[in-house]
């Protein structure tokens, strides 16, 4: 079935310092070229996701005039810069004025899901234990809420993609680690999640 993305992590191995021109040049600058050469230049959130062949060819698969999901749990934790600043930096065309520094760390997120996800999802299920924050020096963890809603002081699913668990470490493994950590301390009846996100990158290269 088709889902909405059920895990991310960043950064990701297969984004190589060659592939990166490529999507600058490619991709990225022909379409901002593009946008700001209109009568009403486009100033906001540009997302473009993207496929990375065995040979390193970016394919476009989407653009998003929005942050992607769950793509911004994994990167936006690894910006050092205040994120306010940023914004209002693009929003006045100062954006050029910038240059954003980015963390060390490698990021992780798992999407827990509602049973049903993706065909019908079922809500009004009580969720516990997604209060776990881990906060450990250089690594940490904590919940983004989704498809969610208090009732009478209770925290309810309300949709299909429910929340994601994220971790910040030193390097992937561990921030992996951590976010399944916590998806394993949540209990949500019928909830499912993808055990394998980051496998790619964490697999023995052959």
């Amino acid at each position: 079935p088709n889902t909405g993305g059920m895990g991310a992590y960043a950064p990701a191995p297969v984004v190589t310092p060659s592939v990166h021109m490529r999507v600058l040049d490619e991709i990225v600058e022909p379409m901002h070229h593009y946008l700001r050469n209109q009568q009403d230049p486009y100033r906001g959130v540009l997302y473009v996701g993207l496929m990375i062949d065995s040979n390193g060819a970016p394919s476009v698969v989407e653009y998003n005039v929005r942050f992607g999901d769950p793509e911004t749990q994994v990167t936006l934790p690894l910006v050092e810069d205040d994120l306010g600043e940023i914004l209002l930096a693009a929003a006045t065309g100062n954006l050029a004025s910038l240059s954003p520094s980015f963390s060390d760390s490698h990021s992780a997120t798992v999407v827990l899901a509602s049973q049903g996800y993706p065909e019908s999802s079922q809500t009004g299920r009580e969720i516990f234990g997604a209060d776990l924050e881990i906060d450990e020096g250089t690594s940490r963890g904590y919940v983004n809420f989704a498809g969610t809603s208090m009732e009478e002081g209770r925290l309810i699913s309300s949709g299909g993609r429910v929340l994601a668990a994220t971790g910040i470490a030193p390097n992937l493994a561990q921030a992996v680690d951590i976010a399944y950590q916590i998806i394993d301390s949540i209990s949500l009846e019928g909830s499912h999640f993808r055990t394998d996100i980051g496998y790619r990158a964490l697999s023995p290269k052959k």
